[in-house]
């Protein structure tokens, strides 16, 4: 590690040379293995893995970056050069020059706790594992069944010219089940989780228990075949930690990252309706609705020591009782809303790419009741189980969602199944309606979530309870 160490840093200090007003190099390693298996067999095993450097220099009020998989001398100036000569390309485009909140220099190591490295356990047990949890997903519909585990291991190494020096290793663990049923003059239903990632070792997959919840989804698929349609009217639901997770991500996490505040991200990813001039004052949601973005929790995809801008972990508060109040931001966005650093959240898929404003664990506040006792509050109504397909406006104010499995929930009780169910809200009139928030609190992972150009995909970490929404809306689609 010592020749990586001075690598990183000649590069920092080349770059200060040739008068960047800051610079930064940042080394990343990336390990992929996975296994799937279909309808018993095995479909397949990858592995795969990468590595190289990532350089940015502030040169003229602009950025200019520039990566190489190369290690030798020519090939690292050659991407000095480059970054330079980015930067003073940029330079005669930008209205302001860009500036950076400011953060005490950094120094330190930080790795994922593990119980058991994913990267060590045998195939043979992975494959096993996988037959099992695809022997209950065997149904006397069941037409097709797949199953999944992965292992990821990030290492990266960021030096800066303000004097950071940190090292992370990431590893996470996940998995897959899907089921499709199908029957003769129904509508075909599916039954499906690919977001089943946390950043830990084998015991997350062995807390999973894969067969035990392949034989929930093979359940749940048979059951939404000879399901009634559900009754097309406003509607209590009461949604699972899991739908919640997507809900957070889409509805909060993206409109409250700074960058598609300041419309950086207007051409592809689109805007907001949480402004400025909003925090503090706009009514978000009722006032059991609360959610916080933290990088420091435990097993969190979007949990880390310091992101890519070497900002170390932190958490904030994004709605507070039902009202908006804060960003996730990087150096750079938080000093062009002129706000301090109260989260940083600067990250880049990797070595190759540009950090960029990103999520990190978003999460909606537990509440305070039992989830038993929030059933028994209704009447009449839907435990929505697992989201299916979405959409959502370019603002993130306005979406539709529809379900995997939606259960009937009748004086308080589950009493069979729906089907069909979808409901369509904008974002505040949604979350208004929300009159209580469970305290099982739990924490989902996401793979791949989509933002910029060039396009990287981001792992984030999403954490929910089960939660009630009075008189929505719903559409019944057969």
């Amino acid at each position: 590690m010592p020749y990586r160490d001075s690598q990183l840093a000649d590069l920092v200090d080349l770059g200060a040379r040739r008068g960047a007003s800051y610079a930064d190099a940042r080394r990343v390693e990336r390990e992929y293995e996975a296994v799937s298996v279909r309808d018993g067999e095995v479909e397949s095993v990858t592995r795969s893995g990468d590595r190289g450097i990532g350089f940015r220099v502030l040169h003229h009020g602009a950025w200019g970056f520039a990566a190489t998989d190369r290690t030798e001398d020519m090939s690292l100036r050659s991407v000095v050069d480059e970054a330079f000569a980015r930067a003073e390309a940029a330079a005669g485009t930008r209205a302001a020059p860009v500036a950076l909140a400011q953060v005490a220099p950094q120094r330190g190591e930080y790795r994922t706790t593990l119980l058991r490295d994913p990267f060590a356990v045998p195939l043979t047990d992975r494959i096993a594992l996988l037959r099992s949890a695809d022997a209950n997903l065997k149904g006397p519909h069941a037409v097709s069944r797949r199953g999944s585990v992965a292992a990821y291991r990030t290492r990266k190494h960021l030096v800066t010219s303000e004097g950071t020096d940190v090292r992370q290793e990431i590893v996470e663990s996940g998995a897959g089940l899907s089921v499709t049923a199908v029957k003769a003059g129904a509508k075909p239903a599916q039954r499906y989780d690919s977001r089943l990632v946390r950043q830990a070792g084998w015991e997350f997959i062995d807390y999973l228990d894969l067969p035990g919840r392949a034989a929930r989804y093979r359940d749940d698929a048979e059951a939404m075949l000879d399901a009634p349609l559900a009754a097309e009217r406003p509607t209590t639901l009461v949604f699972t930690p899991e739908f919640l997770a997507l809900l957070v991500h889409e509805s909060c996490g993206h409109p409250t990252e700074a960058d598609r505040v300041l419309e950086h991200e207007i051409a592809f990813a689109g805007t907001t309706f949480m402004w400025p001039t909003d925090r503090g004052t706009l009514r978000y949601g009722s006032e059991h609705v609360s959610m916080t973005a933290d990088a420091t929790v435990p097993g969190g995809m979007g949990t880390f020591g310091w992101d890519d801008d070497g900002v170390p972990a932190m958490r904030t508060k994004l709605i507070d009782r039902g009202t908006f109040v804060g960003y996730l931001t990087s150096r750079e966005t938080a000093a062009a809303l002129d706000l301090p650093v109260a989260i940083g959240s600067a990250r880049a898929e990797g070595w190759q790419h540009f950090p960029i404003v990103r999520m990190v664990n978003v999460s909606l506040d537990p509440g305070t009741q039992r989830y038993d006792a929030l059933l028994r509050g209704v009447d009449d109504g839907l435990l929505l189980e697992a989201p299916a397909s979405y959409s959502l406006d370019n603002k993130r104010q306005n979406f539709h969602f529809s379900t995997q499995s939606a259960r009937v929930i009748r004086n308080g009780a589950l009493e069979g199944y729906a089907r069909g169910v979808s409901f369509q809200s904008l974002t505040p009139a949604f979350w208004g309606r929300c009159d209580g928030v469970a305290d099982d609190w739990e924490l989902h992972g996401f793979l791949s979530c989509a933002k910029g150009e060039p396009l990287q995909l981001m792992r984030v970490g999403h954490g929910a309870a089960h939660a009630r929404f009075r008189d929505v809306p719903i559409e019944v689609r057969g």
